[in-house]
């Protein structure tokens, strides 16, 4: 597993957490970084997931000017937005966030025999429906 790999599933792991308990700022945070995270990692179809779930809850989102997650990445405006969403929660305060919660990106995936696109996608599943 590459570090982005694991950043991906660490911010994704912190977005279902507060998809969760409800607290649906939080969770948009996660997944933007969640999503930034799948693009860089190799995994647009996923990022662009996480921009739907986003633009499905708030319409008027920033992601909802782009058609995908790849666009939006390359667009002037909305690097200066990801810089700004980085600073929010960085890569290590994810991981250590994440294993707080007793969440080892490495471990989950031994443990569910998948690789990191199933593991995401079982992560996402609790947000997709509502």
């Amino acid at each position: 597993m590459t570090s982005g790999e694991r950043d991906l599933l660490n911010f994704l792991f912190l977005a279902a957490e507060s998809h969760r308990k409800k607290q649906v700022p939080g969770r948009d945070r996660f997944l933007l970084l969640a999503m930034i995270a799948a693009c860089e990692a190799g995994y647009p179809e996923l990022a662009d997931q996480y921009q739907q779930i986003i633009t499905r809850d708030s319409p008027r989102h920033l992601l909802a000017r782009y058609a995908n997650a790849i666009e939006a990445l390359r667009e002037e405006g909305f690097q200066v937005f990801s810089k700004q969403i980085r600073r929010f929660c960085t890569t290590e305060r994810a991981e250590q966030l994440a294993v707080g919660l007793d969440f080892a990106a490495e471990r989950e995936l031994q443990k569910r025999q998948s690789n990191v696109q199933q593991l995401a996608e079982e992560i996402a599943e609790p947000m997709l429906g509502t």
